[in-house]
């Protein structure tokens, strides 16, 4: 695996953090977004519609009751999480199941847009969530989450502190760090032979690799790319930047596949596709040989948390098990199936050395330098929004 930029980066810090730490603590003052940001500020009838499915679990209900932390309460024997897929180690599930003598249950959600949908839609019986930054700022806003009891999380304290206190939860009132990560392109080193380093050559290349390409399904990390390469920022707010943007996304549409969140891993283990933007650790699921790259002119960072949606049935055992997680062991495991990296630095040194010193894992200072978190802004999701639909319709 490789990195676009892999140059050792100076320190000129003073209060004992590195550069790294602190470019990391920059980004994460501001609000986060990851994976399908599209219309995050607002769900439209159709999204409404989606939410509107019933079943025992996520089914809508008459009302809710949202829980509060308080005095100690006996845990519950069931757990229900709503996540994205292949985002928890079935290995950790298990062991939890079987340390506490209960029963867990797992619902998958695609994008950040159909986890705020249902749950607005009145989806209950979920006990966790994995929400990203943004997306925990959106729930709580609209009072969906339920605060979060500091007093059952002491492993809370094992976080490394550059990830609380963010911008879209301060406090962690209502979130707690699962997993962080970055969004580049992947590609089979078998089918393409040339060494992808930036987003230019990810564009100009189409052509030569016409119908082996895939990009997500999210405007702001495939808009952020095309404007990254324009040199211009990955939140840029200017009309015509954004235009420019997306007809370079529109020039290469014909050679686009497929335009999807949750697919391309698997076409390109098929070898039906050879190139794709996506997320770091997704790309790890491809077992023919492939490289992950942060292009050279920069790309997002972001970060996904832990929180417990408003009248959740079992929220003793939700805490117990956010708590139960954030041990450095639990994370380790995790980071070693997910292949995201983990906010507790204890589980850093527990990670298999391949993984942990994998720079499309865990990024060096000078490529972090470059990254952005997208910015929830109602204008950033407007004029993204509107040039998706343009490009999507091209």
């Amino acid at each position: 695996m490789g990195a676009g930029i892999a140059r050792e980066g100076r320190s000129f810090v003073t209060d004992g953090k590195s550069d790294y730490d602190r470019m990391i603590d920059h980004m994460l003052r501001k609000p986060l977004s990851r994976r399908n940001v599209l219309r995050a500020a607002w769900v439209g009838p159709a999204a409404m519609a989606l939410a509107a499915c019933s079943k025992k679990v996520g089914g809508s209900a008459a009302s809710t009751a949202p829980t509060s932390g308080g005095s100690p309460a006996a845990l519950e024997d069931q757990l229900n999480i709503y996540n994205w897929a292949a985002y928890l180690n079935p290995k950790n599930l298990k062991a939890f199941e079987k340390e506490y003598s209960i029963t867990a249950t797992q619902d998958f959600y695609a994008s950040n847009e159909e986890l705020i949908a249902k749950l607005k839609g009145g989806a209950q019986g979920y006990d966790l969530i994995a929400p990203t930054g943004y997306a925990v700022e959106i729930l709580a806003k609209t009072g969906l989450l339920t605060p979060l009891d500091h007093a059952k999380i002491p492993n809370l304290t094992n976080v490394d502190p550059q990830f609380l206190d963010a911008g879209f939860d301060p406090g962690n009132q209502y979130s707690a760090p699962k997993d962080w990560g970055t969004t580049g392109v992947g590609y089979l080193t078998d089918h393409v032979s040339e060494d992808i380093t930036s987003w230019q050559q990810f564009f100009d290349l189409a052509p030569q690799y016409s119908g082996k390409y895939t990009v997500l399904d999210s405007s702001p990390e495939v808009i952020g790319g095309a404007l990254k390469m324009l040199g211009y920022s990955y939140n840029s707010l200017e009309q015509s930047q954004i235009d420019e943007a997306t007809q370079q996304l529109i020039d290469i549409k014909p050679d686009i596949a497929a335009i999807t969140s949750s697919e391309y891993r698997q076409m390109m283990q098929r070898e039906e596709t050879y190139v794709a933007i996506g997320w770091n650790g997704d790309f790890f699921y491809v077992k023919k040989p492939h490289k992950y790259v942060i292009p050279s002119e920069g790309s997002e960072f972001w970060l996904d948390n832990w929180a417990i949606p408003a009248g959740a049935p079992h929220p003793e055992l939700a805490h117990e098990f956010i708590n139960w997680i954030l041990t450095p062991e639990h994370q380790a495991t995790e980071t070693s199936y997910t292949y995201y990296a983990s906010a507790v630095p204890e589980a850093k040194p527990l990670v298999d050395p391949a993984i942990s010193g994998d720079p499309a894992i865990y990024p060096p200072p000078d490529v972090v330098a470059k990254l952005e978190t997208a910015i929830a802004d109602p204008l950033f999701l407007q004029l993204r929004n509107d040039a998706w639909t343009k490009f999507k319709s091209a």
